[in-house]
Protein backbone atom coordinates (compact mmCIF):
# COMPACT_ATOMS: atom_id res chain seq x y z
CA UNK A 1 0.00 0.00 0.00
CA UNK A 2 2.74 2.45 1.00
CA UNK A 3 4.89 1.51 -2.01
CA UNK A 4 1.99 1.86 -4.44
CA UNK A 5 1.09 5.20 -2.88
CA UNK A 6 4.67 6.39 -3.24
CA UNK A 7 4.79 5.70 -6.98
CA UNK A 8 1.30 7.13 -7.51
CA UNK A 9 2.22 10.30 -5.61
CA UNK A 10 5.50 10.73 -7.44
CA UNK A 11 3.79 10.32 -10.81
CA UNK A 12 1.05 12.76 -9.81
CA UNK A 13 3.54 15.41 -8.71
CA UNK A 14 5.56 15.04 -11.91
CA UNK A 15 2.38 15.62 -13.90
CA UNK A 16 1.48 18.68 -11.81
CA UNK A 17 4.98 20.11 -12.13
CA UNK A 18 4.83 19.58 -15.88
CA UNK A 19 1.60 21.46 -16.45
CA UNK A 20 2.59 24.28 -14.08
CA UNK A 21 5.74 24.85 -16.15
CA UNK A 22 3.84 24.61 -19.46
CA UNK A 23 1.07 26.99 -18.39
CA UNK A 24 3.57 29.50 -16.99
CA UNK A 25 5.64 29.47 -20.18
CA UNK A 26 2.50 29.76 -22.34
CA UNK A 27 1.42 32.85 -20.39
CA UNK A 28 4.79 34.62 -20.09
CA UNK A 29 6.33 33.63 -23.45
CA UNK A 30 9.91 33.69 -22.10
CA UNK A 31 12.96 34.18 -24.31
CA UNK A 32 14.93 31.73 -22.17
CA UNK A 33 14.12 29.40 -19.26
CA UNK A 34 16.01 27.76 -16.42
CA UNK A 35 14.63 25.28 -13.87
CA UNK A 36 16.27 24.01 -10.69
CA UNK A 37 14.73 20.96 -9.05
CA UNK A 38 13.89 21.00 -5.34
CA UNK A 39 14.25 17.56 -3.78
CA UNK A 40 12.90 15.31 -6.52
CA UNK A 41 9.13 15.75 -6.75
CA UNK A 42 8.86 18.55 -4.16
CA UNK A 43 9.01 21.33 -6.75
CA UNK A 44 11.16 23.73 -8.77
CA UNK A 45 12.75 27.15 -8.77
CA UNK A 46 12.61 28.79 -12.18
CA UNK A 47 14.05 31.86 -13.91
CA UNK A 48 12.84 33.28 -17.23
CA UNK A 49 14.25 35.99 -19.45
CA UNK A 50 11.32 38.13 -20.64
CA UNK A 51 10.48 40.71 -23.27
CA UNK A 52 9.94 44.38 -22.37
CA UNK A 53 8.46 45.95 -20.33
CA UNK A 54 9.56 43.08 -18.08
CA UNK A 55 13.13 41.85 -17.91
CA UNK A 56 12.94 38.69 -15.81
CA UNK A 57 10.62 36.35 -13.98
CA UNK A 58 11.67 34.35 -10.95
CA UNK A 59 9.43 31.84 -9.26
CA UNK A 60 9.02 28.73 -7.17
CA UNK A 61 6.35 26.09 -6.99
CA UNK A 62 6.22 23.53 -4.20
CA UNK A 63 3.90 20.54 -4.23
CA UNK A 64 2.15 18.56 -1.54
CA UNK A 65 4.08 15.36 -0.60
CA UNK A 66 1.72 13.04 -2.46
CA UNK A 67 4.43 10.37 -2.52
CA UNK A 68 4.24 10.13 1.29
CA UNK A 69 0.92 8.51 2.23
CA UNK A 70 1.64 8.95 5.95
CA UNK A 71 2.58 12.63 5.82
CA UNK A 72 0.14 13.76 3.12
CA UNK A 73 -2.90 14.11 5.47
CA UNK A 74 -0.85 16.28 7.84
CA UNK A 75 0.40 18.38 4.95
CA UNK A 76 -3.18 18.91 3.75
CA UNK A 77 -4.07 20.26 7.18
CA UNK A 78 -1.05 22.58 7.29
CA UNK A 79 -0.80 23.76 3.68
CA UNK A 80 -4.07 22.63 2.06
CA UNK A 81 -2.78 23.10 -1.49
CA UNK A 82 0.23 23.29 -3.77
CA UNK A 83 1.95 26.67 -3.76
CA UNK A 84 3.12 28.87 -6.61
CA UNK A 85 5.13 32.08 -6.22
CA UNK A 86 6.04 34.39 -9.10
CA UNK A 87 8.00 37.65 -9.25
CA UNK A 88 8.05 39.79 -12.40
CA UNK A 89 10.90 42.31 -12.63
CA UNK A 90 11.04 45.45 -14.75
CA UNK A 91 13.64 48.16 -15.35
CA UNK A 92 10.93 50.80 -15.17
CA UNK A 93 9.72 52.64 -12.08
CA UNK A 94 6.53 51.42 -10.44
CA UNK A 95 3.87 53.70 -8.94
CA UNK A 96 4.09 52.52 -5.32
CA UNK A 97 3.38 49.69 -2.93
CA UNK A 98 -0.01 48.03 -3.33
CA UNK A 99 -1.56 44.69 -2.39
CA UNK A 100 -4.51 42.49 -3.24
CA UNK A 101 -5.13 39.72 -0.69
CA UNK A 102 -7.89 37.16 -0.70
CA UNK A 103 -9.70 37.92 2.52
CA UNK A 104 -9.81 34.37 3.92
CA UNK A 105 -6.04 34.10 3.39
CA UNK A 106 -5.32 37.54 4.89
CA UNK A 107 -7.55 36.90 7.90
CA UNK A 108 -5.39 33.96 8.98
CA UNK A 109 -2.49 36.34 9.61
CA UNK A 110 -3.38 40.06 9.47
CA UNK A 111 0.23 40.87 10.39
CA UNK A 112 1.63 39.35 7.20
CA UNK A 113 1.87 42.87 5.66
CA UNK A 114 4.23 45.21 7.49
CA UNK A 115 2.74 48.64 8.26
CA UNK A 116 -0.64 47.64 6.84
CA UNK A 117 -2.29 49.95 9.36
CA UNK A 118 -0.56 52.90 7.67
CA UNK A 119 -1.96 52.04 4.24
CA UNK A 120 -5.26 52.95 2.67
CA UNK A 121 -7.66 50.00 2.66
CA UNK A 122 -10.79 48.80 0.91
CA UNK A 123 -12.66 45.55 0.28
CA UNK A 124 -13.92 44.22 -3.05
CA UNK A 125 -15.99 41.16 -3.96
CA UNK A 126 -15.27 39.27 -7.17
CA UNK A 127 -16.66 35.92 -8.31
CA UNK A 128 -18.18 35.40 -4.86
CA UNK A 129 -14.89 35.95 -3.01
CA UNK A 130 -13.85 38.92 -0.91
CA UNK A 131 -10.50 40.65 -1.39
CA UNK A 132 -8.64 43.21 0.71
CA UNK A 133 -6.95 46.07 -1.14
CA UNK A 134 -4.03 47.91 0.49
CA UNK A 135 -2.08 50.80 -1.06
CA UNK A 136 0.21 53.67 -0.05
CA UNK A 137 -0.18 56.31 -2.77
CA UNK A 138 -3.31 58.06 -4.09
CA UNK A 139 -4.63 56.51 -7.28
CA UNK A 140 -3.12 53.07 -6.77
CA UNK A 141 -6.54 51.69 -5.87
CA UNK A 142 -7.59 52.29 -9.48
CA UNK A 143 -4.74 50.04 -10.64
CA UNK A 144 -5.79 47.35 -8.17
CA UNK A 145 -9.43 47.49 -9.23
CA UNK A 146 -8.53 47.29 -12.92
CA UNK A 147 -6.36 44.26 -12.21
CA UNK A 148 -9.22 42.54 -10.40
CA UNK A 149 -11.53 43.37 -13.30
CA UNK A 150 -9.05 41.72 -15.66
CA UNK A 151 -8.95 38.66 -13.44
CA UNK A 152 -12.72 38.26 -13.19
CA UNK A 153 -13.60 34.64 -13.90
CA UNK A 154 -9.91 33.67 -13.68
CA UNK A 155 -8.58 34.94 -10.36
CA UNK A 156 -10.16 32.72 -7.71
CA UNK A 157 -6.83 30.98 -7.03
CA UNK A 158 -4.92 34.24 -6.44
CA UNK A 159 -4.07 34.60 -2.75
CA UNK A 160 -1.76 37.63 -2.80
CA UNK A 161 -0.62 40.19 -5.34
CA UNK A 162 1.91 42.91 -4.55
CA UNK A 163 3.46 45.78 -6.46
CA UNK A 164 6.78 46.57 -4.78
CA UNK A 165 8.62 49.63 -6.16
CA UNK A 166 11.78 49.09 -4.09
CA UNK A 167 12.86 46.15 -6.25
CA UNK A 168 10.73 47.16 -9.23
CA UNK A 169 8.85 43.91 -9.19
CA UNK A 170 5.38 42.41 -9.03
CA UNK A 171 4.66 39.40 -6.84
CA UNK A 172 1.89 36.80 -7.13
CA UNK A 173 1.10 33.95 -4.75
CA UNK A 174 -1.30 31.42 -6.27
CA UNK A 175 -2.85 28.08 -5.35
CA UNK A 176 -2.32 26.50 -8.80
CA UNK A 177 -5.16 24.60 -10.47
CA UNK A 178 -4.86 22.77 -13.78
CA UNK A 179 -6.16 24.84 -16.68
CA UNK A 180 -6.60 27.98 -14.57
CA UNK A 181 -3.02 29.14 -14.05
CA UNK A 182 -2.34 30.19 -17.64
CA UNK A 183 -5.45 32.40 -18.05
CA UNK A 184 -4.82 34.02 -14.67
CA UNK A 185 -1.20 34.83 -15.55
CA UNK A 186 -2.07 36.02 -19.06
CA UNK A 187 -4.68 38.43 -17.74
CA UNK A 188 -2.41 39.67 -14.96
CA UNK A 189 0.57 40.24 -17.26
CA UNK A 190 -1.49 42.19 -19.79
CA UNK A 191 -2.72 44.55 -17.08
CA UNK A 192 0.66 44.86 -15.36
CA UNK A 193 2.24 46.03 -18.62
CA UNK A 194 0.38 49.30 -18.02
CA UNK A 195 1.81 49.88 -14.53
CA UNK A 196 5.45 50.93 -15.19
CA UNK A 197 5.88 54.69 -15.15
CA UNK A 198 8.43 57.50 -15.28
CA UNK A 199 9.13 58.69 -11.73
CA UNK A 200 7.33 57.57 -8.57
CA UNK A 201 7.90 54.64 -6.29
CA UNK A 202 8.57 54.93 -2.61
CA UNK A 203 11.59 52.59 -2.49
CA UNK A 204 10.47 51.31 0.89
CA UNK A 205 11.20 47.92 2.36
CA UNK A 206 9.37 44.82 1.28
CA UNK A 207 6.21 44.36 3.32
CA UNK A 208 5.45 40.74 2.42
CA UNK A 209 5.60 37.99 5.00
CA UNK A 210 4.36 35.07 2.89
Amino acid sequence: MTTAGYFWGRKKNRWIGGWIAKETEAALQPKDTQYVNIGGTIGYHFTYALKAPFKEAKGTFTLLPRQSILYLPISFLIRRHDRYFLQLYTNERLPGEAHILREDYYRKDPNRITDAEAMRRDSVTMDGRSYVLLWRHPGLDRHLRRLLERLEGRGETLLHFCCYPGNRNFYLYVAPVFGRLEPLLRAAVEELKTWPMTGGGDGSRDSRKD
